[in-house]
């Protein structure tokens, strides 16, 4: 049986993206595989005449043939393929919501400054939208079971749901799992409430408390891991109007944990 049962990769054509579906597929043999690749007609710098939608037909079938094949050659069969019109992010959302998925597979090809931090288009929406799990790829890294985990908190209501997943997740691997907190908040009860879970689950569990941790110390120590697991990282009342402005839903250190980490980050939703 499979961590997650029903997996939808948004693919593309990109070595990225080559590397993110034979991760997943590595790490979850055992789901059934949706692949999505969306005819973008939202976008007002394409001109919209029927010889560029032939074209940009040509190019989804190639990258839904082309993943298809690589889960074919990883032992994948019977993998469902889509290639909806409309909104990339908002066709993923009624896929993923049609379908029952209850994980989502993207590759972003981002970038930070000194200004900001860029994630893809897709990507971000995607991100702010869906309740979801999303296990996105800014990176390559090598397709394997994951045997560390790596848990950043600050033990806030959404934080503490991805703490339980990625319990979840080192029981299923048979990983071992550090979970960090950061941030000025103190972890109270949920402290207890996890690691008490962790020893009934039995999983190899480190906890380390570090109030003064900030971004840069996170990506560091996460370059020790295979994989990491995280909320979107909003704690405070603003996250309630999430719904109303989707861009709320995801704080600037997410963004840079998956902009400039060197492995997949698996986000959870709500």
């Amino acid at each position: 049986m499979s961590m997650f049962e029903r997996i939808l990769i948004a693919t593309d054509n990109s070595p990225l993206m080559r590397n993110a579906i034979q991760y997943t597929a590595q790490a979850f043999p055992y789901a059934d595989y949706h692949l999505i690749n969306v005819i973008n007609t939202s976008d007002g710098s394409i001109p919209q005449t029927p010889l560029m939608q032939s074209h940009l037909k040509k190019i989804a079938k190639e990258a839904l043939k082309k993943g298809s094949n690589i889960l074919k050659d990883m032992g994948i069969a019977d993998v469902k393929l889509a290639m909806p019109s409309g909104r990339p992010s908002k066709e993923i959302m009624k896929y993923t919501y049609k379908k029952n998925v209850d994980l989502i597979v993207m590759a972003t090809h981002s970038k930070s400054g000194t200004q900001r931090v860029h994630i893809g288009e897709t990507a971000i929406h995607s991100l702010q939208l869906t309740h979801i799990p999303s296990l996105v790829f800014s990176c390559e890294c090598e397709p394997k079971i994951p045997a560390s985990i790596f848990n950043p908190t600050s033990f806030s209501k959404y934080s503490v749901e991805a703490s339980i997943l990625a319990q979840d997740l080192a029981s299923y691997f048979g990983a071992r799992l550090t979970t960090f907190h950061f941030g000025s908040k103190d972890p109270g009860e949920a402290v207890g409430k996890i690691k008490n879970r962790a020893k009934k689950k039995g999983i190899e569990f480190d906890l380390v408390i570090d109030k003064d941790a900030n971004d840069e110390k996170l990506l560091r120590e996460s370059k020790k891991y295979d994989l990491m697991v995280g909320s979107r990282g909003r704690g405070s009342l603003i996250y309630k109007f999430r719904h109303l402005i989707p861009r709320l839903a995801l704080s600037n250190l997410e963004k840079e944990l998956i902009a400039e980490g060197s492995i997949p980050f698996l986000m959870i939703g709500d």
